[in-house]
């Protein structure tokens, strides 16, 4: 390893006479390099040693593993140059992604590196960047062809190049993520919320934190920001309103990338990358990172495209989710058997609205109220604190996601084309001269579930006419219990049915006719041939006597538990 110094002298001997040329001839906003000197030359052998200059280098300069690995790749040529629009690297004679940089981008560079007491030689190596820009300069690595391979026949250096425009058909996006914040000791948060308390609730680290020093270097710098910038045509940085260099790439320089990293890791990763390298191009994501402990901007969510694989496995942007993310067989066959083809998922400020194949269900509606009495019931049943429930409802609240979730089309059935847009809003009841129906009734429970009393009758009576064997399910009543609620309510107003905990307004339930029958078609695979609605006449009788009544019903009925 001792040949990589006498390499790098090398280099800033070139390098040092490229600046006193460059130093005669005057320029440097011309938008290019005032000229550009030629790349040193290093010949690598297999063993990892080198030839400089035809001069040889008796230690190894690159490790023979990775000599091999490149190899494996067809990278005979890797050229390296620093010039005015950025750092290049080009494989073969073909470019890959390249650091881009302009004089503001440098210029803050610069100040960044010179903030930084742990670089040797810090202000030289500032000074010395405007300079890169000016004389261009490069290292050429020469490796010999993988064994039965010919010398490939590979263009000399012409210039500095661009990455060329693209214009995507299919955009991701627009979004904007402005939830992570950072405060003076290097805390996060995201939406408000302590990461810590996430990870408590969790039980599990998310590696979100930062340096103090870090933090305040950033804030010496003049930055209450940091400003991460997906485009279609690269990566772009900014502190606070000061650029940084960033990362430019189109479709073709990514899939060479992508192609020259398959020979460095596994299958699965190198699928991940081509994965990613596709959706690149198509990207318009912001992501703002606050450093002043609140977040910098709203977030602004597009439609997240979601996927459900044949094994149930879930990818998202058409990347796995991760091996926890699987809807199981069951499941999974289930909502085949209902044809289910996909679900489009909608949470803001008024509640949560889903449709089944272009076609609306029930939606729940919530409130500053609600939430609250929503986070009581959901933080016993997910093993977490109901304030830190309710804090997450309302971030999730506040920043509206938007999905679609594509399942796999059963065997046999034809593909559902569904629409970009879905009507949500719930048609209101039309009985015509009929009086819509009225239930006002106490029903009255034992602690273990069982029903005494409904609407005056006891039990007993009510096994007289037949009506026997009804009983809250336990999963209900441990909730329940848990709440310490011994009484529900449940009120209607047209197209809505208000459920009540201790007085307490829980969620509402938004529908009308289409939308109930709607959930039922969905639940019925899901009960089992036991279910009532397995046959053909309650079903009927249900959906087309019972279904058109509720949406008009006058419902107010307690349960009780004793």
């Amino acid at each position: 390893m001792q040949a990589k110094p006498k390499l790098l002298h090398v280099f800033l001997v070139a390098l040092v006479a490229s600046l006193i040329l460059g130093a005669c001839t005057g320029g440097g906003s011309t938008g290019s390099t005032w000229f550009n000197t030629p790349s040193v030359k290093v010949r690598v052998q297999e063993d990892g040693t080198a030839k400089v200059y035809g001069l040889p280098v008796n230690s190894v300069v690159l490790p023979p593993e990775l000599v091999q690995q490149l190899q494996a790749a067809g990278v005979q040529k890797l050229d390296v140059r620093v010039g005015y629009n950025g750092v290049h690297v080009y494989a073969n004679g073909e470019e890959l992604p390249y650091l881009a940089w302009d004089e503001d981008a440098v210029k803050t560079l610069q100040d960044v590196i010179k903030s930084q007491p742990n670089i040797p030689n810090a202000d030289m190596i500032a000074k010395a960047l405007p300079w890169l820009r000016k004389v261009g300069v490069g290292v050429a690595l020469n490796l010999p062809p993988a064994g039965g391979e010919q010398p490939a026949n590979i263009p000399k250096w012409k210039g500095e190049t661009e990455i060329t425009p693209e214009t995507p058909e299919n955009v991701i996006g627009p979004m904007t993520i402005g939830g992570l914040a950072f405060d003076d000791q290097g805390n996060a948060s995201i939406q408000g919320v302590p990461v810590s308390e996430l990870e408590k609730a969790l039980g599990a680290s998310l590696g979100l934190s930062m340096d103090p020093a870090t933090v305040a270097m950033l804030k010496g710098l003049g930055a209450d920001t940091i400003d991460i910038k997906l485009t279609p045509n690269g990566v772009s940085l900014m502190l606070g309103d000061k650029p940084l260099p960033g990362v430019a790439y189109d479709s073709a320089t990514l899939e060479r990338a992508v192609k020259l990293a398959d020979a460095f890791v596994d299958e699965q990763t190198a699928d991940t990358l081509n994965k990613v390298a596709g959706i690149l191009p198509n990207a318009e994501v912001e992501t703002v990172i606050s450093l002043t402990g609140e977040p910098a901007v709203e977030t602004e969510l597009a439609k997240i495209p979601v996927e459900v694989n044949d094994d149930g496995t879930i990818s998202v942007f058409g990347l796995p989710a991760g091996a926890d993310a699987v809807i199981d067989p069951d499941t999974l066959a289930k909502l085949q058997g209902a044809n289910i083809q996909h679900l489009d998922l909608n949470i803001d400020e008024n509640g949560i609205a889903v449709a089944a194949n272009g076609q609306k269900l029930p939606t729940i509606g919530w409130n500053d109220e609600s939430l609250q009495t929503l986070a009581d019931i959901i933080g016993p049943m997910a093993g977490m604190s109901p304030d830190l429930i309710e804090t997450v409802l309302g971030m999730v609240r506040n920043t509206g996601i938007q999905a679609g979730v594509a399942l796999p089309v059963a065997p046999g059935e034809r593909a559902i084309d569904v629409p970009d847009e879905i009507d949500m809003t719930m048609t209101p009841p039309d009985l015509g001269d009929m009086a819509p129906p009225t239930i006002h009734a106490v029903a009255k429970f034992s602690k273990d579930g069982e029903l005494k009393e409904f609407g005056g009758l006891s039990a007993d009576a009510l096994a007289a006419l037949g009506v026997s064997g009804i009983a809250l399910p336990p999963d209900v009543m441990a909730t329940l219990d848990d709440l310490g609620a011994q009484d529900i309510e449940i009120k209607s107003e047209p197209n809505k049915l208000i459920i009540y905990l201790d007085g307490a307004e829980a969620l509402t339930i938004n529908n009308d006719v289409e939308s109930l029958a709607n959930a039922i078609e969905l639940a019925i695979p899901f009960m089992g041939e036991d279910s009532p609605l397995a046959d053909p006449a309650l079903k009927q009788l249900l959906t087309e006597q019972i279904l058109p009544l509720i949406p008009a019903m006058d419902l107010d009925v307690s349960v009780e538990i004793e």
